[in-house]
């Protein structure tokens, strides 16, 4: 019983990296890829993002220090730099199909504003909500977004389980879209989320290793869920958990879910957006105001992108991710961190 403190915050970390990639861009991609999806899902987050989520706690336990903190450490402002372009790597495009498309698409169904105008007026007001304004909404979204984790569990046993027949052929796998996976659910913003929460909880040693590598499984396997009740239902898109939710219990139960999924994205995007201006404070040397207005334009102009060309960016971006996360528990394995 005394390693139970650790379960609440692994329970914890799995709900809060619940985003737009997990009920919205995957099960979108299931529309398309069919019962290739599953593979993929597995890959990007059982396998590799736990891996990277492991590889990333590791830092965080050895160094007790944040990702930022480490990396100037080892690699001096030069380091710091280029972890700033790794993160925005993964976090714009990120950003861009969770903050702009998606919730512009949410936007749109609940309030019937044009496609055009909601998706900018979705990143001003995400960017509002990070310099500060309206800290009590942004509190109170973030419990709304709670309760998607139950609203997904009814839908679950709605539709009951089943086990797919899926044929394992590795020649047809888009490794790319996994590299953009494994970027979005273990890279960027969440990268160095897990590192901090490792450097927290770092006394407790490799333990919360592997109870964050639990965390990153629990994501995976809610998210692999989705994958497999969209398949299963056969349910167009984009927003293809909206459109199952509709399916099941029409335009009232279709608002309600809408609306506890626009704070989720909020929940998650908020942060997002502070943390795509601190990097670019970072990299520019401007103002936090100024380096927020920079990203929110860099955001608007990604949404300007088709869908695929976005994926593919965070394709790329996820494997330089991966190298660079890779590299600097090497370096902390290597030589430690230099203290002077």
């Amino acid at each position: 019983m005394k390693n139970v403190w650790i379960f609440l915050p692994c329970f914890y970390l799995a709900i809060a990296h619940i985003a737009g990639d997990n009920v919205a861009v995957v099960p979108d991609m299931a529309v398309n890829l069919g019962q290739e999806i599953y593979v993929i899902t597995i890959l990007s987050y059982l396998v590799f993002g736990s891996i990277i989520a492991g590889v990333s706690a590791w830092i965080g336990v050895k160094s007790r220090h944040e990702l930022v903190v480490v990396v100037r450490k080892l690699f001096g402002s030069r380091g710091k730099k280029i972890s700033a372009l790794v993160i925005l790597a993964i976090c714009i495009p990120a950003s861009v199909l969770t903050g702009g498309l998606y919730s512009g698409w949410i936007t749109n169904s609940l309030f019937n504003i044009p496609l055009s105008f909601a998706i900018p007026m979705c990143i001003i007001f995400f960017s509002l909500l990070a310099t500060g304004s309206a800290h009590e909404l942004l509190k109170l979204s973030n419990y709304i977004s709670l309760l998607i984790v139950p609203a997904i569990l009814v839908i679950f046993f709605y539709h009951g389980f089943s086990v797919p027949d899926v044929k394992w052929n590795s020649g047809e796998i888009n490794w790319l879209l996994v590299s953009a996976l494994v970027g979005y659910n273990a890279g960027g913003m969440r990268s160095a989320l897990i590192v901090e929460t490792a450097a927290y909880l770092a006394k407790r040693g490799c333990k919360t290793i592997y109870l964050i590598i639990l965390a990153k499984i629990i994501e995976g396997t809610f998210t692999l869920g989705l994958v497999h009740l969209i398949v299963l239902a056969g349910i167009s898109g984009p927003l293809a958990v909206s459109n199952l939710v509709s399916k099941m219990s029409g335009p009232i139960g279709l608002y309600f879910f809408n609306f506890i999924l626009l704070c989720t994205f909020i929940s998650a995007m908020v942060p997002a957006m502070t943390v795509n201006a601190r990097q670019v404070q970072i990299l520019t040397g401007l103002s936090l105001k100024c380096s927020l207005f920079i990203s929110a334009v860099l955001v608007y102009l990604g949404s300007l992108l088709s869908f695929a060309a976005i994926i593919d960016i965070m394709g790329y971006a996820g494997i330089l991710t991966i190298l660079f996360i890779l590299y600097t528990a090497y370096a902390l394995h290597k030589y430690g961190l230099n203290h002077s």
